[in-house]
């Protein structure tokens, strides 16, 4: 049993939330002059100490059953120990101690706050050195995070406690440590009564997962350093309110004075210093507030930040001593900005703006939670290349380095605190044995990231229900910081998006809402999805149909896409395989299965196809059609105009370049539109478009210059039915295919289509989408479809041999919802690359294809993208789709309609439906082409909307016809 608190068990009380831990503050160095204060490097501090690297580690299965001798000094033989990476989760780390993911459920038995019988906690072990210098000064230990409560010893004296996974708690251990060696054990329990307020839909880890360091403050120092910057709209100056606590292990004495101005980041003095004489008669009854001090700046004419031009100033803070020499310097970054919602828009800087946004968790494929700088800094230069400009931190405060580049490169931040009780979302809102945990979660969250200019929002947490708890945080931060907006999505969800829970949510935030029902909102706050367009599989249909309606109506304001990437944990799989595993691949129980891939990025950050539609659907400008002969261009940023984008315009006709150039723009002011003429004449051939693009004249911290930000394609010409033309053919097509051409009515499920790894969701309580569930009981994926349909096939052979195929299916009304409706047909090995002149150049389909332009590609054949397979690989509207093999190609060309959707890829829709994970799957030497007349769309029914009426197959009579083409290529 653990010294001291092992009879007290706190990880079993609710209502403990922390023992001897120090106040939270905004993260801050002491450095010894300005020079070093500004080069902010805390490795040049003396008496800053890096604990990161290997620590000694051994793991029991319960806190209680951690013998006193794994934190003592004595008895430690080295047996049974092991090493570890810090900042690290032990559950990636080899112990036999895996990662188990859930999304609402939790993996142990409740209820509240009942813990399970098995608890694997982790003891991790590793010596420190106190220098001579620190001789006098308080001595801090910071642990940047543990997953989910930890206890400290030093030397195996009990020195602190703390819980809530995602922030730092911080000690004094002055009087535990000597001058030399020192003995520091850390012990991690996996579950705690804290665990049923940290039920966010993501892996269960372990471990200390951020940064762990030392550090050796005076005995009279700067505790917490708070800067609120302010931007007054109508005239744009500055507003700054710098506040300086200052402690330590005494009480400070007379003549104590802190000094603060602030600079550019070139070091430009703004205005004179400010000298503030720090209180030091506590025996003062209603007068002492603290040893805290406040300065006050108005500085003309500053420089805003906003996510377009992120602006940053600095505070420099010496702390002076009685003698007036300089004891230390702290310095942070600035941002002025202001943040308000008027009649029912969220307004930066007196400007509405768009939330062009995504959900991101903290997460890596080989190290789980321990993220790296250049892990965020990666995360956030792919959201800016994709027009990604706001992110919701789900479902908890992320490291605050992220907020630091955040600051730097211009995001707008919904910062959340770590409170989630998603199982138990109807109780513990209530339960007062919590309410000091919501407080604390919440208060500490704003303690430490107030500085911060990206954070425009705080939010309470996440689908944890709404109740007394909540309002007590929400008044507790609207005194703390009324200068952010609240967000809380369950308080609408529960009360209402007219009235409901003003008191804990200044923005309606719903989840998952259909389109109608947002085009339809009428009410007076800001309407800002906090999640929508679930990006599990093949998804993210109708994004476009989602911004029609956030672009076209009073109050909405955009929102945040779940979510950025796949949580897939690189291991060796049940299968003997390297790759990405999902919940239940560790043998863990309950799981959730693959509900944890649905990102728009794969687990190590590559772009799945929907990012392609992301990127154009948040893209800055716009262009569209203003009559006959004229081009509407729309600046949709709040506070650029064009002048750094490059703008070019192509003219197609057939899919072909036959004229361009440069396109003359007059200036666009933000948050406006010009009307300009087509840069050409409008010609009278059919399937006539005009392209516009806009690239990047200068490069980007995120992008070079040439970097592609928007495009639009505006229609001149309507495609009409074509007219066959001969060609010089090298035989027939029926020499080339190997098997028939073939009726189609199946696709693999998609995600949205129904779990297939998880098919008890859907039918047992109806979760995700239901269209597996019905082709599933009507044997649609191992009956022929010429079972299911009538089917009228008709091949004229032409002269040059080329083949003209007529189709036309019946669907009866017993099949409502279909896949698609088209054919199949294989051609040999050796054909590893297609061409065609319809939408690309990545994967699309029927309801998330407006960001694709029409246009003649060219690419490897597909392969899958998808961490569970599923259908895959589709491009739209084709007017012809060409297979290259070695020295032959085969082309169709669509005759009526003028278009059809076509793929190939190496796997039948069989291959992808029996393959449980990508490692499954076995590509074939021929190549699986399918040719549509109708597909489904994808929508997001997985944990959302199903798909719109029009992008459904339904029954009815469908008639194609094509052309197949074999050629020397």
């Amino acid at each position: 049993m653990l010294p001291v608190i092992g009879e007290l068990r706190p990880w079993a009380d609710p209502s403990v939330t922390a023992l001897h831990r120090l106040p939270m503050r905004p993260p801050t160095t002491a450095f010894p002059d300005r020079a070093a204060a500004r080069a902010d490097v805390r490795t040049d501090s003396a008496f800053w100490r890096s604990l990161d690297g290997r620590w000694r580690f051994r793991l029991f299965d319960h806190p209680d059953r951690v013998p006193p001798a794994a934190i003592r000094l004595e008895g430690d033989s080295g047996k049974h120990w092991t090493t570890l990476a810090v900042p690290g989760n032990w559950t990636v780390q080899g112990v036999d101690d895996h990662p188990r993911y859930t999304n609402v459920q939790m993996p142990f038995d409740g209820p509240p706050p009942r813990l399970p019988d098995h608890n694997p906690t982790g003891v991790y072990r590793r010596s420190f050195t106190i220098p001579r210098g620190w001789s006098g000064r308080q001595i801090v230990l910071h642990l940047g995070g543990a997953e989910s409560v930890h206890t400290v010893f030093v030397n195996g004296r009990f020195a602190g406690y703390g819980s809530d996974s995602r922030l730092a708690s911080e000690y004094d251990i002055t009087g535990h440590v000597a001058r030399g060696r020192n003995e520091l054990a850390v012990v991690v329990s996996r579950f705690s009564a804290h665990s049923y307020v940290e039920d966010q839909d993501q892996w269960w880890m372990a471990g200390l997962h951020r940064e762990v360091f030392i550090e050796a403050r005076a005995a009279v120092h700067v505790h917490t350093l708070r800067c609120d910057a302010d931007l007054r709209v109508d005239d744009g100056a500055g507003l700054l309110d710098v506040t300086a606590v200052v402690g330590g292990t005494a009480p400070p004495a007379a003549g104590w004075k802190v000094r603060v101005f602030a600079e550019t980041l070139g070091g430009k003095r703004l205005g004179k210093a400010q000298v503030v004489s720090v209180p030091h008669r506590f025996v003062d009854p209603y007068g002492f507030r603290g040893h805290g001090v406040t300065a006050h700046f108005e500085i003309a004419d500053v420089s805003p930040w906003s996510a377009e031009h992120p602006n940053r100033y600095r505070v420099i803070a010496e702390l002076v001593d009685p003698d007036g020499d300089v004891a230390e310097v702290h310095a942070q970054l600035v941002g002025f900005r202001h943040v308000e919602i008027t009649d029912g828009d969220l307004l930066v800087n007196g400007k509405r703006v768009w939330i062009f946004g995504v959900n991101r968790h903290d997460h890596h494929p080989d190290r789980g939670k321990a993220l790296t700088l250049d892990d965020m800094r990666a995360d956030l230069y792919a959201m800016r290349g994709l027009n990604i400009t706001a992110v919701r931190c789900s479902h908890y405060p992320n490291d605050p380095r992220l907020l630091d580049l955040c600051d730097e490169i211009g995001m707008y931040v919904i910062d959340e605190a770590n409170i989630e009780s998603h199982a138990y979302n109807s109780s513990l809102a209530d339960d007062t044995r919590w309410r000091s945990t919501w407080l604390d979660r919440g208060a500490r969250m704003v303690e430490r990231d107030r500085n911060h200019p990206s954070v425009i929002m705080w939010s309470l947490g996440n689908e944890s229900g709404y109740g007394r708890n909540h309002d007590a945080l929400a008044g507790w931060i609207r005194e703390a910081d009324p200068s952010r907006p609240l967000h809380y999505e369950d308080a609408i969800r529960q009360c209402g998006w007219h009235d409901g829970g003003r008191h804990a949510t200044d923005v309606v935030c719903p989840m998952y809402a259909t389109i109608a029902d947002i085009a339809a909102y009428e009410g007076d706050r800001p309407l800002i999805l906090c999640e929508y367009s679930h990006a599990m599989g093949n998804s993210n249909g109708s994004l476009a149909d989602y911004w029609d309606a956030i672009t076209n109506s009073p109050h909405l304001q955009g929102g945040f896409i779940w979510e950025w990437k796949d949580h897939g944990i690189r291991t060796t799989l049940p299968n003997g395989r390297i790759g990405f595993a999902y919940g239940g691949q560790f043998g863990e129980s309950p799981h959730d299965g693959n509900f944890v891939a649905d990102g728009l990025m794969s687990s190590d950050l590559v772009p799945h196809p929907a990012a392609h539609e992301v990127a154009w659907v948040y893209r800055p400008v716009t262009v569209e059609a203003a009559g006959r002969a004229k081009l509407r261009v729309t600046n949709r940023r709040a506070f650029s105009d064009l002048d750094d984008l490059v703008a070019r315009w192509e003219l197609l006709v057939g899919g072909t370049v036959i004229e361009s150039g440069a396109l003359t723009l007059p200036p666009i002011p933000a948050l406006s539109s010009a009307v300009i003429p087509l840069p050409c004449e409008r010609p009278d051939d059919a399937d006539a478009h005009l392209t516009v693009t806009f690239t990047q004249v200068a490069d980007t911290q995120w992008a070079p210059a040439g970097h592609f930000v928007a495009w639009d394609q505006v229609e001149l010409r309507r495609l009409r039915r074509r007219r066959i033309a001969g060609a010089a053919s090298k035989g027939a097509a029926a020499d080339v295919l190997t098997t028939p051409v073939e009726l189609a009515l199946f696709r693999a499920p998609i995600d949205n289509d129904g779990f297939k790894l998880m098919p008890e969701l859907s039918r047992r309580i109806g979760v995700g989408g239901t269209a597996w569930v019905g082709w599933e009981d009507a044997g649609l994926h191992r009956l022929p479809a010429a079972d299911f349909a009538d089917h009228e096939h008709q091949i004229d052979v032409l002269e040059d041999g080329s083949e003209l195929h007529h189709h036309r299916v019946v669907v009866p009304d017993t099949l409502t919802d279909l896949a698609r409706v088209g054919v199949t047909f294989r051609l040999p090995a050796g054909f590893d690359s297609v061409r065609w002149y319809g939408r690309g150049p990545v994967e699309n389909y029927p309801d998330r294809n407006r960001g694709s332009l029409l246009g003649v590609w060219e690419a490897p054949v597909d392969e899958p993208p998808y961490l569970v397979p599923q259908e895959f690989g589709l491009r739209t509207d084709c007017r012809w789709f060409e297979m290259v093999g070695d020295g032959v190609s085969v082309r169709v060309e669509a005759f009526d309609p003028g278009s059809l959707h076509c793929s190939a890829t190496h796997f039948t829709q069989a291959d992808l439906l029996a393959a449980a994970h990508e490692t499954d799957l076995v590509p074939r030497d021929e190549l699986v082409v399918h040719l549509d007349v109708a597909h489904r769309g994808v929508g997001t029914a997985s944990c959302g909307p199903d798909i719109l009426e029009q992008y459904r197959v339904s029954p009815g009579t469908y008639a194609f016809s094509y052309r197949i083409v074999v050629t020397a290529s």
